[in-house]
Order: structure tokens, then C-alpha cells, then sequence
């Protein structure tokens, strides 16, 4: 019996080795290919706007927006709603960082992480009965049990109407906000706009507020802010009136070193652009802040289009690269780099939807993902888990109507061709997100429905 049972068991193994082949010899199975995972629902009809996904490159991230309801006894109300994405990929519940309720409600929210999933999330909220506006920030630490913490001591707030909150941390805890707002004249009587930027200590305290005073006839300023987690901030804002406006790039060096204080604004230095269009921001392969300083691409008729390269180095001094020609005419740009030295920049223009890189080989040269007349105004790049570079864009076709969320990513030797993520066709998206994830890209979207708002997820894994 005991033979047979033996005689058995290596028939068995014969069998499973291929008939006797050495086992060593055999092909493993090969992995499974990337795809986009079924979306996730996050927040439904009690989601009122406001969402973000944010990460720290490394797989950490949050989501958070702001939603409305009414209370038992029918008073509406307002929140501030966060979540952490587990290492599994799932979401832990949500959980109300604030809340206000009557008529004073609550700006959506924003936030900011360095590199160890350590960070701010922040808004404007209004004190009930009163024309006061408070800044809030809750502390958040994606690595801890309890990732979001209690909130800090309010920030008050002396502009008019103050709305486009930027947020950008340091590497020492530290942070900074930027806004902006009107304020104003006594002597002219008139509402100038401002911006204003404060910095908020590694200890929770807020310092005084730094104002900026713009031209009365600026229509459009603080276009963002942005951070390296060194303790060193970027700011660009226009000024000017609608025939004549010019971008001031402001450098804040606000780390461990001394800062240079300058007449006006606090320690900062500044730098005027002779253009029409925002800096686009991204990181260099160190994870260095870079800028890449636009010319010539406020108009499709500008035969001027260059894009020039600023990184930082890590003692807090700009190196500047060779500028870049784009041979096309574009709008809603975006700049990203991948793992690496090649940055890309993507943008929408006659010829349609086009990215091309800003370093490597052929620097400028173009290729076309979509033509005419799918258009795009919402455009995020990012990188995927094996560190290349991916775009998304929310897609519409002719009359503009919706498509949903379109997707491209470099497979080390061209773009793919673009694609639809599953569960978007034919809804009507209104934001896009894309961060990396604890297993791959991670994005996310608000679509509206049947009456309702959903903000949703999906994972490239």
C-alpha cells in the first residue's frame, strides 16, 4: 500500500513538471498587464464640492472635499471630509474634520504633503454673524494611526471676499498659505486686488500676513504656489490692466537659512515675465522645485513660443536651462517629469491635443494625441508605478459634449494610443485628479449624475 501511495505521488510530480521535464526550465506565467481598476465611489448626493486627491509620490494619499446637509432640526450645515487610501488600495471611512452651520458656510478645501505623507489641509471659513473670515488648517500624517489631526489655531483673514487659497509645505513642518482678495485704497477709496501669504511655524502659530498691492485693474493674479518640502516657495500672480499684463514670479527662501527680507513683502525676491500665461510647475528628477517660465503662448497667433527651464538647487539658488521652442500654439498647459531627466509638457491647441518633451532627446518636438475637434481643457500629469510619465485629460467631443476621462501614458518609446478610463464614457466629469497610489496611479474624478454629485477613484495597477 505504502508503495503504491509513493508510486502515486511521483506520478504526480512527473506530471506537474511537464512529463518529466526539469521543473527549472519552465516559463513562469507572466504578470498580469497594468489596467485600470472599477471606479469607487467616495462621496455621493451629500458631496458638495471641493475634492482633491493628494499625495506624497510614494503612495500615500488623501482625499478630501466638502459636503452639506440639514440638520434634525432644519438648519443646513456645512463640513470638511477627509479620507486616507489604505496600503491595500481601499479607502478608510471617511472622516468630518469641521464644521459650521446657518447661513456663514465654508470654502471648498486644499492641501498640501511633503515626502513623508506629512501635511496641511486648509480652507477659508466665515464666523457666524460677522464678516470675519478665519483660515483653518488641520494637521494631517499619513503614516500615523490617527492621520488628521486637531485643528490648529484659526488665522484671521483682512481681505474682502479672500478666495484662491494656495498651500505648500516645508521640510521642517513648517508651511505656507498664499490667497488673495480685495482690499481697500483709503486714499483713493477704491478695492485694489491683493495677495497675501503667511507662514505657518513647525509649532501651529501663524506669522503676520505679507501683502502685496496689485494694480486696481488686474482681472486675473495668484495663478499658484508651490513647494519643494524644503522650506522654499514659489509664488506667480499677474498684474496689469486687459491690454498689457505681465507675470511676477516671487521666490520665497523661508527654510533653515537667515531669510533676505525685501521692502514690500517680507523675504522674498522677485522677478517680472515678459507674458500673458502662468509658470507651469513641476519636480525635477531629485525632487527639486522646477518652473518652467512660459513666452509667447497667450495666443494662438504668437509665433513666439519658448518655454524656459528654472530648477532649484538644494541651496535654495535658481540654475537655468536652455530654452525650449514649441512649434505649436496651446492653452491649458501642464507640465510633469517622470522618473528620470525628460520633463513633458502637454497642451490643446488648432492642431488638437499634443505633448512633447522638454529635455532629453528632441526637446519641443510634438506629438499629437487627439486632433481637432476633441477638445480638453482639464489636463493632469503625472507618473505611473514604474515611475513613467501619464496624462489624463477630461475628454469632449464635437459640441462639447462630454466623452469622459481620457488617458495616455509613455511606454518608454511613444504614447499609447488614448483611451477612455472604464466607467467614464458618457458622464459629465467636472474635476480630475491623478496622484501615485500605494499600487499604482491612482485618479480620481466628480461626475454628475441623476440629480447627484459622485466623486469617485480608480487605480492603474
Amino acid at each position: 500500500m505504502r508503495q503504491n501511495l509513493i508510486a502515486g505521488t511521483l506520478l504526480c510530480l512527473l506530471a506537474a513538471c511537464g512529463r518529466g521535464g526539469d521543473a527549472t526550465t519552465q516559463t513562469p506565467a507572466p504578470p498580469p498587464a497594468p489596467a485600470w481598476q472599477a471606479p469607487v465611489e467616495l462621496a455621493n448626493s451629500s458631496y458638495m464640492g471641493g475634492a482633491l486627491l493628494a499625495g506624497d509620490g510614494k503612495g500615500a494619499v488623501l482625499a478630501a472635499w466638502m459636503r452639506t446637509g440639514v440638520d434634525a432640526g432644519g438648519t443646513p450645515y456645512w463640513e470638511q471630509v477627509a479620507a486616507r487610501l489604505r496600503a491595500d488600495g481601499t479607502w478608510e471611512p471617511p472622516q468630518t474634520l469641521d464644521g459650521a452651520s446657518g447661513i456663514n458656510g465654508l470654502q471648498f478645501p486644499v492641501a498640501a504633503l511633503d515626502a513623508q505623507g506629512k501635511g496641511l489641509i486648509a480652507w477659508f471659513d466665515a464666523v457666524p454673524r460677522s464678516t470675519t473670515t478665519r483660515l483653518q488648517t488641520v494637521p494631517v500624517d499619513l503614516g500615523s494611526p490617527t492621520p488628521f489631526g486637531a485643528r490648529a489655531t484659526a488665522l484671521t483673514v483682512d481681505l474682502k471676499a479672500p478666495t484662491n487659497l494656495h498651500l505648500a509645505t516645508g521640510a521642517d513642518g513648517s508651511a505656507l498659505a498664499a490667497w488673495s482678495g480685495l482690499r481697500m485704497d483709503p486714499t483713493l477709496g477704491v478695492d485694489f486686488p491683493t495677495v497675501q501669504a503667511a507662514r505657518l511655524e513647525a509649532g501651529g502659530a501663524w506669522g503676520t500676513p505679507q501683502s502685496h498691492h496689485l494694480n486696481m485693474y488686474s482681472s486675473q493674479f495668484l495663478h499658484d504656489l508651490a513647494g519643494d518640502g524644503r522650506g522654499a516657495y514659489t509664488l506667480d500672480f499677474s498684474t496689469g490692466d486687459d491690454a498689457s499684463v505681465e507675470n511676477e514670479a516671487v521666490d520665497y527662501a523661508m527654510g533653515a537659512n537667515t531669510p533676505v527680507g525685501i521692502a514690500g513683502w517680507g523675504p522674498l525676491s522677485q522677478q517680472t515675465l515678459p507674458t500673458g500665461h502662468p509658470s507651469v510647475w513641476s519636480l525635477d528628477a531629485e525632487g527639486r522645485l522646477e518652473t518652467w517660465l512660459l513666452y509667447g503662448v497667450a495666443s494662438e497667433g504668437d509665433a513666439q513660443r519658448q518655454a524656459w527651464p528654472r530648477s532649484r538647487a538644494t541651496s535654495g539658488a535658481w540654475t537655468v536651462g536652455d530654452k525650449v521652442s514649441l512649434p505649436l500654439p496651446a492653452r491649458s498647459l501642464v507640465a510633469f517629469r517622470a522618473t528620470g531627466d525628460t520633463g513633458w509638457m502637454a497642451g490643446l491647441g488648432s492642431e488638437g491635443l499634443w505633448v512633447a518633451p522638454l529635455s532629453g532627446a528632441a526637446p519641443g518636438t510634438p506629438r499629437t494625441l487627439l486632433p481637432m475637434s476633441t477638445t480638453t481643457e482639464v489636463m493632469v500629469g503625472t507618473r505611473d508605478a514604474s515611475g513613467r510619465p501619464v496624462l489624463l485629460w477630461i475628454q469632449r467631443g464635437a459640441g462639447g459634449v462630454h466623452e469622459g476621462v481620457g488617458f495616455s501614458r509613455w511606454d518608454g518609446a511613444a504614447w499609447t494610443a488614448p483611451a477612455l478610463l472604464p466607467g467614464t464614457a458618457g458622464k459629465t466629469i467636472q474635476s480630475l485628479f491623478a496622484v501615485p497610489g500605494p499600487r499604482g496611479l491612482l485618479a480620481g474624478w466628480v461626475e454628475v449624475g441623476d440629480r447627484v454629485l459622485l466623486f469617485r477613484t480608480a487605480l492603474w495597477k
